[in-house]
């Protein structure tokens, strides 16, 4: 039967409306599965561009990684071939082999010995030396920069803890005074107050005060049965964990083209070493020689079976009668420290720690600035007897001098101390009104070093014009003994992560910002080194010129 035409079929109107349900449903599907394959499309991006930038990242570290190994073991044969020509001039000048035994004999801290006579024989530590100022290591496009510090220009804060009263009460009128000079004319100036309480929380903590079995001691095997409470520093790093020392105070820090410098730049825990006794259950029996022969241990040898480095024994066990790697002995004598012990290098301590030796009324202010003034002087082109402490010397002592020379490629060679004895050459030292002032500060020093800190910061640079870089920073510590003719490095830490500013010092920044002014004198490349070495303050005062300008054209 036809439609009729008054009244059509519906049919077609509902099979329309039916498919345009149908396909604004499909388009819903077609967008929500758009947005969904967008999504993890985009996730898949991000992920493979993250894995390929941490696979980057992780290479670039490990390359960082593999370079300052290589750098570290050309830094170690550096200071043996310094400690090899140093033994060998020595020598030729009739100064006598090596040193087998401390100058002076000083024991540990605490201890009792013979008059000082630092730096008599053997090589001599200076600012002249190959591994005195930071270089660059380049390699393709990373550079490692390092500069070696030696730890014997610090105060050593074991001393504080000495078993010997008067000796530790000496150590903590020093600390205090150097605690006050050593921002001295800063806005973070430290006052003699400051330095009381920070002495006197160092003492209580390394003698155990306060202890408990919630907070119990470590078990050490320098440990002394009649101290058991006591304990020393390990690493430096641990005089963060007392009040008031913050990270501030503790690293350097570059304000306003500035150095302000920190407590590690002046204390040490590395330098009151001796040699490991071994078993003591084994020592004396038959056969077993090791570490109770008695020049075994002695400074300038490494022992004839225990070379272990402890540093906690050294403080520990100053100044008590016995042998000379631990424990009684057949001598009787005092024990003896590995290498200068504590002693303060005049070669290199900075100003802060010459100044707190001894108060003003028994050094002045003019004495400590002029010991400073020697040693920045030139060196007498013409070798030869002056009569002045330092002329004459060769040239293996004044190959790496100050940074203050504006001809590219040529160091300045500065005058040095060959011995303490030389202080007498300075009128304001040699008129000092107190003799035994002048014998208790050739007690103190030496013009030698055995602790080397080998600071290394590897660079990658992404972007030289915006100073755009990857910096990994790292440090090793090492004791260089004379042992043999060659001499040998032995490790504390090794390649340890470290953060934190740690900037070259100089004993006269009004000369480093004059020579500032005039680095346009100096060749492209002289230039370039200072700015990008993290350790020379240039480095800091180039990059807040760039960051400067930046914000200036709204980067």
């Amino acid at each position: 039967m036809a439609p009729s035409p008054e009244c059509p079929d519906p049919a077609p109107a509902a099979a329309e409306v039916l498919g345009e349900e149908q396909r604004g449903v499909a388009l819903i599907f077609v967008v929500i599965f758009t947005l969904l394959l967008g999504v993890l499309v985009s996730e898949l991006v991000t992920t493979a561009r993250m894995s390929r930038l941490t696979g980057e990242n992780d290479a670039l570290l490990a390359r960082m990684h593999n370079h300052m190994e290589r750098v570290l073991l050309d830094t170690e044969q550096t200071l043996l071939d310094d400690l090899s020509a140093g033994a060998a001039q020595s020598a030729a000048g009739g100064a006598g082999a090596p040193g087998a035994g401390a100058p002076g004999g000083l024991p540990m801290p605490g201890g009792t010995g013979g008059p000082g006579q630092g730096g008599e024989e053997g090589s001599v530590d200076s600012s002249q030396d190959a591994w005195y100022e930071p270089t660059g290591n380049a390699d393709g496009d990373l550079t490692t920069y390092v500069w070696v510090e030696d730890e014997n220009r610090k105060f050593n804060v074991l001393a504080l803890a000495s078993p010997k009263e008067e000796f530790a009460r000496d150590s903590k009128d020093r600390f205090v005074r150097l605690i006050d000079a050593l921002r001295e004319n800063t806005e973070f100036d430290l006052s003699t107050s400051d330095g009381e309480r920070l002495a006197t929380a160092l003492i209580d903590w390394m003698r155990g005060a306060g202890r408990s079995e919630a907070l119990p001691k470590p078990p050490l095997k320098s440990d002394d049965e009649k101290r058991r409470q006591e304990t020393v520093p390990f690493q430096l790093e641990e005089l963060l964990l007392l009040p008031g020392v913050t990270e501030d105070l503790y690293y350097d820090k570059v304000l306003d083209g500035r150095l302000i410098p920190g407590l590690e730049s002046v204390l040490t825990v590395y330098t009151a070493l001796r040699f490991d006794p071994g078993d003591p259950t084994k020592a004396n029996q038959p056969g077993q020689q090791g570490s109770n022969n008695p020049g075994s241990s002695q400074p300038g040898n490494s022992g004839t079976g225990q070379n272990t480095q402890n540093r906690s024994g050294g403080t520990q066990q100053g100044g008590q009668s016995g042998g000379t790697s631990g424990g009684q002995g057949t001598t009787g004598e005092p024990e003896q420290p590995v290498g200068e012990g504590i002693r303060i290098n005049i070669n290199t301590a900075p100003r802060a720690v010459l100044r707190a030796l001894f108060p003003v009324s028994e050094i002045p202010d003019a004495t400590i600035e002029a010991i400073l003034r020697f040693r920045n002087e030139e060196m007498p082109e013409e070798t030869g007897e002056t009569g002045e402490p330092g002329a004459g010397q060769p040239a293996a002592f004044a190959n790496a001098g100050g940074s203050g020379e504006l001809d590219a490629g040529v160091k300045k060679k500065r005058k040095i101390f060959q011995t303490v004895q030389d202080l007498d050459q300075i009128p304001e030292f040699q008129n000092l009104a107190n003799p035994g002032v002048k014998e208790r500060f050739y007690r103190l020093t030496t013009t030698k070093s055995h602790v080397f800190t080998v600071h290394m910061a590897s660079m990658f640079k992404k972007n030289e014009e915006r100073r755009v870089f990857v910096l990994r920073r790292s440090r090793s510590i090492v004791v260089r003994l004379e042992d043999g003719e060659e001499g040998s490095i032995h490790p504390i830490t090794r390649l340890e992560e470290v953060k934190g500013l740690r900037i070259f010092p100089v004993d006269f920044p009004e000369d480093e910002s004059l020579l500032r002014a005039q680095l346009d004198e100096m060749d492209q490349y002289s230039r370039e080194e200072r700015a990008w070495n993290p350790y020379f303050l240039d480095f800091y005062i180039r990059s807040a010129e760039v960051e400067a300008q930046q914000r200036a054209e709204g980067r």
